[in-house]
């Protein structure tokens, strides 16, 4: 496991986590980086690489709460049970958590021509330069179609799903609609 991998993977969602608890920007930034710093400093002594989400969470957890019980005497704040508890809680739930049961059914209702380029790109990972070699286009050609491919497939998800996203476009919260009945799963949750 290398951190540059790590950042690139959690920096985004960790920061609009740590900003929904700390008001601050500049005191959300201190909070990530003492994140990070934590994370180079033990992810060699990680074992289980598949508890590697977890335990960066729970690192992230903790810093917020060593962020909150440094200002409290400041501040005239404390820490409770309570907080510690909603904070892990929060942690722990993934707001994306039900879109992948809707994504099957959405790729279905995509016109052909996007359908076979969204499954081969965005499913099974094959590069676009690859793609319009084995489909005979033109390189700008066929990532014009993967992105047109993209925001069909996102407008399908915002048709059917109410989703709520933060200003940096991350996903706060994702819940089916009752007005999109069989057009996708019965929910998205």
């Amino acid at each position: 496991m290398e951190i540059a991998g790590i950042y690139t993977e959690f920096r985004q969602s960790l920061l609009s986590y740590i900003r929904g608890k700390v008001r601050s920007r500049e005191d959300a930034e201190d909070i990530l980086q003492n994140v990070f710093f934590r994370i180079s400093s033990g992810v060699n002594r990680l074992k289980d690489e598949e508890k590697l989400r977890g335990w960066i969470f729970t690192i992230t957890r903790n810093a917020i709460i060593d962020y909150y019980r440094a200002n409290a005497a400041r501040k005239n704040f404390t820490v409770n049970a309570e907080m510690d508890s909603n904070i892990l809680q929060e942690m722990e739930e993934d707001p994306t958590k039900g879109l992948d049961r809707c994504i099957n059914s959405m790729i279905d209702l995509l016109p052909d021509e996007d359908r076979d380029i969204i499954v081969d790109s965005e499913l099974k990972g094959v590069k676009q330069k690859d793609l319009a070699e084995k489909y005979g286009m033109a390189y700008p050609s066929m990532r014009s179609r993967v992105q047109r491919g993209r925001e069909r497939l996102k407008q399908l998800f915002y048709n059917c799903c109410h989703i709520e996203t933060d200003r940096l476009g991350n996903v706060l919260e994702a819940r089916g609609r009752t007005d999109c009945a069989g057009t996708c799963e019965p929910s998205c949750e």
